[in-house]
């Protein structure tokens, strides 16, 4: 029960945030497994929006691993061997609290032969390779780990284009989707997006273009293979975060980039939470909230636009939002704002059905979710209170109270029901 009820939460959770999807991304090394649990609390906790497992190698025999650990063999799930946490710690990425909605694993990189083994076994078995342990690993990855949503495509020396689009139908088929991440031979790319699409609509839904090491003077407006978006990457360690950042932005305004991801996260050394947060601000694609959210009083500072629709506290991190960024609430006429002190929509809340310069110092600074939603039919707000109009109240027998003014209190109406909500 409980692990059905926090995934119902990252389901709400999920389909708030896809209406205006922001892609950040990072990936992540062998020390996820090394260090956990602090790792999956530092990813969850991060403002990352995806997570990209770096990585999976396909060996000779279509054997599944992963440094030097077997992660599939004979089309079965034997991960648990050496690394008994690893599914419930994929697993918990996307549980609530969590700012993290895409998960793919990585085949390939600098090196790395999976493709070459991948080629050979397709090519082996051309019209049987749902019978071959490439095909039944891979279908028992993705029985025992669903939330693995997708696989990277980061080849870099093998380059067959016959075996590459088979091999991902028949993941697509699988439940995996396609994102490549190239460097370099842009024609092989884009004829492999191009009839992998074809055979398969939507089956590459990215691409992520390396700007770093090999492909460091690569221009991402070169990269652009139809409508499928397009995202630029850098390295944490290439050059401080804010030069980084601020590449992002011109390649965001100049070369029609939609999202950022980073490699890779493989030790302590760097604040994940900040290339984030930072990232987030960069890319965020909501122009049509109705809820302008601002980091201080009086509406000024910095401002997050949010259309209606549930945000837990990592909803709130995939805008870029923490509690200490919000501190005044512009809304828009016709819509309401609750704002809670807790993560999941739960704890004291406060009703805004008009904009708040500043909601007090109960509310400033300490908002950890919220919901916006239009104001219901039935509900008609009756009179502002003045400060002198005395409110009665009674208990459920009839009996009155007390009576009392109420600072800037409007009275509402639900069909037959009258109730309090304050205004500050």
């Amino acid at each position: 029960m409980k692990r059905f009820l926090l995934c119902l939460l990252a389901s709400l959770s999920v389909l708030s945030a896809l209406q205006a999807q922001t892609w950040s991304g990072v990936y992540v090394g062998g020390h996820i497994r090394r260090e956990r649990p602090k790792t999956i609390t530092t990813l969850k906790n991060s403002g990352f929006t995806y997570v990209l497992l770096f990585n999976v190698h396909v060996d000779t025999d279509g054997k599944l691993m992963t440094d030097g650990e077997t992660i599939c063999e004979g089309g079965k799930y034997v991960f648990q061997r050496t690394q008994p946490y690893y599914v419930n710690d994929i697993r918990s990425l996307k549980e609530h609290p969590t700012s993290i909605r895409h998960i793919e694993i990585v085949i390939g990189g600098w090196g790395n032969d999976s493709y070459d083994h991948i080629r050979d076994i397709i090519k082996a078995h051309p019209n049987d390779l749902e019978q071959t342990d490439l095909y039944q690993n891979f279908k028992a990855l993705k029985e025992m780990i669903p939330e693995i949503d997708g696989v990277n495509n980061d080849d870099e020396h093998c380059y067959d284009l016959s075996t590459g689009v088979k091999f991902h139908t028949m993941m697509y088929d699988l439940g995996y989707v396609t994102s490549i991440a190239p460097y370099m031979n842009r024609s092989y790319w884009q004829r492999l997006v191009s009839q992998l699409n074809s055979a398969r609509p939507g089956a590459c839904e990215r691409v992520l273009i390396q700007c770093y090491d090999g492909g460091a003077y690569n221009n991402p407006s070169d990269w652009h293979f139809g409508d499928i978006p397009l995202l630029a990457g850098r390295t944490n360690y290439q050059t401080d975060m804010n030069t980084s950042i601020s590449q992002m932005q011109k390649w965001r305004d100049d070369c029609n980039v939609v999202g950022g991801f980073v490699w890779v996260y493989n030790d302590e050394t760097w604040s994940l939470s900040n290339w984030a947060k930072e990232m987030n601000k960069v890319f965020r694609t909501s122009n049509d909230g109705v809820l302008t959210v601002y980091s201080k009083k009086n509406f000024e500072g910095d401002s997050f636009q949010l259309p209606v629709g549930e945000y837990l506290s990592g909803d709130l991190l995939a805008y870029g939002l923490t509690p200490s960024e919000m501190y005044s609430f512009e809304i828009a006429e016709g819509y309401m704002v609750t704002l809670y002190r807790n993560a999941a929509l739960t704890g004291a809340s406060l009703e805004l059905q008009e904009s708040s310069a500043d909601p007090g110092s109960r509310w400033r600074g300490f908002v950890k979710s919220l919901r916006v939603e239009r104001i219901p039919d039935g509900v008609q707000t009756l009179a502002r209170q003045k400060e002198e109009d005395p409110v009665e109240f009674y208990d459920l027998s009839g009996r009155r109270l007390q009576a009392a003014p109420l600072h800037g209190a409007y009275i509402i109406r639900r069909g037959n029901t009258s109730r309090i909500s304050m205004k500050r």
